[in-house]
Order: C-alpha cells, then sequence, then structure tokens
C-alpha cells in the first residue's frame, strides 16, 4: 500500500488537508524540536553521544541550508531519565531495597525507590538537576560550535513556577511570623504550619504564560540580533511530577513563539497501533487527524493515555490563530530532521507516493485549505455563456447551469466544467446539490458560487486547456 492508497482508505476527506500540510513543510522558519533524552542516552543512562552528533549535525544542516530557518530545541523527558542519570553518576543500576537514611528527626526509614531518596535529600535533587541541565547545555554549545552556531540554555517550569521568588517568599512569610514578639513559642508554631498548609502552592502563582512571555521575547530577541542561536529550553524537572507532559510542554512552547511547525523526537517515534517497543506486529499511522475520536486498536491503557496527551497536545496547537503540525518521529538516521524539510523527500511522498518516516498530526477542519486544494464533492456543468461570464470575473448564476453531478452540502467544494467538459475552475458553493436542483427546475435565478469563493483555473484562462 502507498501513501496515496493509505490517505484514501484511512483519512478519506482529509487526504487534501494531509498533502496541504506536508507540502508547506519546507517552507517552515520556526521549528520547535522536542527531544527526549532517551533518544540521546543509553539504558544505563549515560548519553548516546554517536546519536547526539548526528543530531547536532542534522539541525545544523539544516539552518545552514536555509538562512531563514530559526530552531528552538526543548529538552523534556519522564523522571525515570533522570533517576537513570542518578544511577549512572552513582557507577550503579539500582538501589536495594530497605537501605536505611537517617531524616531530619534522627529516625531511621527504609528506602525502597530512588524518588524517596531524593525526596529525602532535596539539596541531592536540585544538585543532580542542575548537573543533567548542565551536561546537556555544554554538549549542545560544544557540538554546535563546530558548526559556527551558538546554543544557549533556559531553564522553565511546565507549571510556570518561579521556584526562587516563591521560596523567597516562603521564607520571608515564616521569618515573620518568627519574630512576632506578640506570640509565644507554641503559638509561633501553630502559625507556620497553618502557613505553609495553605501554601503548599504558594510558588504556582507565575502563570506558565507569563513565563514563557519572557521567554519568548528573549527568544526573539537572540533570533533578531544573533540569528544563528538555538535556545535550548529545558523543563524544569524537579516539578516533572505535577507537571505536563513531554508533548504538552514542548507544545505549549511552540503556541508561545508562534512556530511553523514543532518535531516530537523519541524512541517509539510515529504514532502506532500497538506499543512497538513491545509488539513487533505495531502498525504505523503515517497521518492522524485530531478532530476525529480515537481509533479502535488503541485497546491498551497505557497507549490510550499516551495517545490522549499526544492529541491533547495536537490539538492546543490547532485550536492557535495559526493550526501549527505535530510531526512524530523515532531518531533513526542522521538526516532524519533534515529529510522533513527537505523538498525532493516531500514530493517523493506528496507526488510518488512514497511511504512518510513521521507520523503528521493536523485537524483538518481548523486547516483552512485553499480552495484548488480542497476535497471536490461534486461537479457543476455550465454552458458557453456562463463560462464566458466566469472568465470576466462575473459570480456563477444559477442560469447558466446545464446539470449537476454528486451528491453535497452547502459550502462543499465543486469543480466547474465547461461544455467540452474542461474544468473552468473550482468552487464554495452556497447550496446542497438537492437545493441546486430544484432551483434548475424551477428555472430560478440566484447566485450558487460567489466570485470571492470561485478560483479560475490558471492554464484555462490563459488558454492551454
Amino acid at each position: 500500500m502507498n501513501f496515496f492508497e493509505y490517505l484514501d482508505k484511512d483519512c478519506a476527506k482529509s487526504k487534501e488537508a494531509f498533502l496541504y500540510s506536508i507540502k508547506k513543510l519546507p517552507s517552515s522558519k520556526i521549528i520547535v524540536i522536542n527531544v527526549g533524552l532517551s533518544s540521546l542516552t543509553y539504558d544505563t543512562g549515560f548519553y548516546n553521544i554517536r546519536n547526539l552528533k548526528n543530531f547536532i549535525a542534522d539541525v545544523s544542516e539544516l539552518i545552514n541550508s536555509d538562512s531563514k530557518k530559526r530552531v528552538v530545541i526543548v529538552v523534556s523527558d519522564s523522571i525515570k531519565n533522570i533517576k537513570q542519570q542518578y544511577f549512572a553518576l552513582q557507577g550503579t543500576q539500582k538501589i536495594k531495597k530497605n537501605r536505611t537514611v537517617i531524616n531530619a528527626e534522627d529516625s531511621v526509614q527504609p528506602i525502597d525507590s530512588i524518588q524517596e531518596v531524593l525526596n529525602t535529600d532535596s539539596s541531592l535533587y536540585s544538585a543532580l538537576v542542575s548537573m543533567v541541565n548542565s551536561d546537556i547545555v555544554n554538549l549542545f554549545y560544544d557540538g554546535f560550535s563546530n558548526y559556527n552556531l551558538r546554543a544557549i540554555g533556559f531553564s522553565v517550569s511546565s507549571n510556570g513556577v518561579d521556584i526562587v521568588g516563591g521560596l523567597k517568599k516562603v521564607l520571608k512569610s515564616i521569618e515573620s511570623i518568627a519574630f512576632q514578639t506578640s506570640m509565644k513559642d507554641d503559638e509561633k508554631i501553630t502559625a507556620i504550619k497553618k502557613y505553609l498548609s495553605s501554601s503548599k502552592n504558594i510558588t504556582q502563582t507565575t502563570s506558565f504564560k507569563a513565563v514563557t512571555q519572557k521567554t519568548t521575547e528573549t527568544i526573539k530577541g537572540l533570533f533578531k540580533v544573533y540569528p544563528r542561536t538555538i535556545p535550548i529550553i529545558m523543563e524544569d524537572i524537579s516539578q516533572k511530577i505535577n507537571s505536563l507532559d513531554d508533548d504538552g510542554f514542548a507544545a505549549r512552547i511552540a503556541i508561545a513563539i508562534n512556530a511553523d511547525v514543532m518535531i516530537s523526537i523519541s524512541r517509539k517515534g510515529m504514532l502506532y497501533t500497538v506499543d512497538p517497543l513491545k509488539n513487533d506486529k505495531a502498525l504505523p499511522f503515517y497521518c492522524y487527524d485530531t478532530s476525529r475520536s480515537a481509533p479502535a486498536p488503541f485497546k491498551e491503557a497505557g497507549r490510550k493515555e499516551s495517545l490522549s496527551k499526544k492529541l491533547t497536545a495536537a490539538k492546543n496547537m490547532n485550536e492557535h490563530k495559526r493550526s501549527i503540525p505535530m510531526l512524530l518521529a523515532p531518531y533513526n538516521s542522521p538526516n532524519t530532521i533534515y529529510n522533513m524539510f527537505d523538498s525532493d523527500k516531500i514530493n517523493d511522498i506528496c507526488i510518488n507516493g512514497e511511504l512518510p518516516f513521521f507520523t503528521i498530526l493536523i485537524n483538518s477542519t481548523d486547516i483552512s485549505l485553499p480552495i484548488e486544494n480542497r476535497f471536490i464533492a461534486g461537479t457543476i456543468f455550465i454552458d458557453k455563456n456562463a463560462a464566458v461570464a466566469l472568465m470576466n470575473k462575473s459570480s456563477l448564476l444559477s442560469v447558466g447551469i446545464t446539470s449537476v453531478e454528486g451528491d453535497f452540502d452547502r459550502k462543499a467544494t465543486v469543480a466547474i466544467l465547461d461544455e467540452k467538459l474542461v474544468e473552468i475552475g473550482r468552487g464554495v458553493t452556497d447550496f446542497s446539490s438537492k437545493e441546486l436542483q430544484q432551483k434548475l427546475e424551477s428555472h430560478t435565478s440566484v447566485t450558487v458560487i460567489n466570485r470571492g469563493k470561485l478560483r479560475i483555473n490558471e492554464n484555462y484562462s490563459r488558454g492551454e486547456v
């Protein structure tokens, strides 16, 4: 089955929207790439230097081949990978159960997970996060500098948390209670406990929009002054447990900077019917329309949840004032990213019907397709006088229509053919096929297609058909 057969079978009327979206990829200017740590590391937690070098070379070639392209890299991943980094740094693969630590009250408690170890020592956790982020920025900085590009790191919390400012506010409030001369010690303790209980989310007061607004302004400023900058945006992993999923975080960054497209790179890559890492019978979705409900094959609870998160991220981007398509792909070749925007590779897909190496998620109803690219629901045949009138920039009137073919609704796109069955153009009709047939039978004169909703075939207007 080639790509066109796939579209006809699974995407039906979404076919034009998918092809239109794919054809626009080479012209994309602002590109957000969400890369998971799992794509750049081994199972041991150490970096896969080969993949990292290929990724850097790939992005560099994309930017160096088109001076107008701007790339923002978002590094986000699950808490699992931070645990793996901890294991790798400790030179071990796991922590045995029942290992003990001494807490603040000098009581001994069993530890049965790395999360508990990190929760026990917040300074260790913060240091680990800083270490991982520093490693990422340094690796990217060194790698991109070889291609005359500069990487710069930002840390943004998906919860919009101003951690430092929030902690200062908490400490100042506690301090003000502690130094109250009119309160007894037990009253101070009670007041502080009450304050902490009611202020668990006090650092959540800074909205994600406000945080990303500052980041966006900085990125735009960098692009203006030094366009060969590559911002590396890292999610504040210490807030990961209660934060957005990876694609959701990157999607909100893409919306904030008004990107043209977002790419999600992960080990699983494309969207599949079942988990491809666990089932070799998994089938990929080359295209997915988020306006439809989840397909039947997604029966596994984990896969449904994963799909739901990706669809939510894609829908949020499609609801943006300008639809942003989302591409899902594994990093399995040195030119994976560059090929997504290479005109020849896209032509192989759109013209020759070759299968894509990525899944593209769009909402066909949110894409304002040019009339010439829309699904043709029916055909209207017109006489010679009507054809001349259309060439003179007139609207299409019912009196010039000889017959109608197809069953279509109002606002459907139809092809307009002359007496020689040559397509003059296409337009969006104000009447359904049944309503139009009734107008023809009653010889009622009405405007069927307004001039503003009509596109004339350029070759026809030049007399070349």
